[in-house]
């Protein structure tokens, strides 16, 4: 018996016939709990949300923004993060968190 020209040689193998017994299925128990996912909250004013989104993005994080709260308050500084309803704000002494919802209006503004 002649090789072919690509012979690879393998060990032997052979075909096993394999009964097909009734197998079990294992009893999974049927969870009946709902699960819900805890979400922190979210802006209700979607323009709010789109703005905090654009400004606390890292190539616009250095712009200089002006909070128009809702109950007359304004607050200068810059997003120092978001976080669900909480949006850090690094004003010229501290860090503020606000509550995103309290927001009534943002503006830019030149420096501190």
């Amino acid at each position: 018996m002649e090789e072919p020209l690509l012979f690879i040689p393998t060990p032997p193998f052979y075909y096993i016939e394999v009964e097909e017994s009734e197998q079990q299925e294992p009893y999974l128990d049927e969870s009946t709990s709902v699960y819900e996912i805890s979400r922190s909250g979210r802006i209700l004013n979607p323009v709010i949300a789109r703005q905090l989104s654009f400004f606390s993005q890292p190539l616009n994080s250095s712009r200089t923004l002006r909070f128009h709260l809702k109950n007359g308050d304004n607050v200068v500084g810059k997003i120092a993060g978001l976080n669900g309803v909480v949006v850090k704000v690094k004003t010229k002494d501290d860090i503020r968190e606000l509550d995103g919802n309290e927001i009534d209006l943002i503006t830019t503004t030149n420096g501190i």
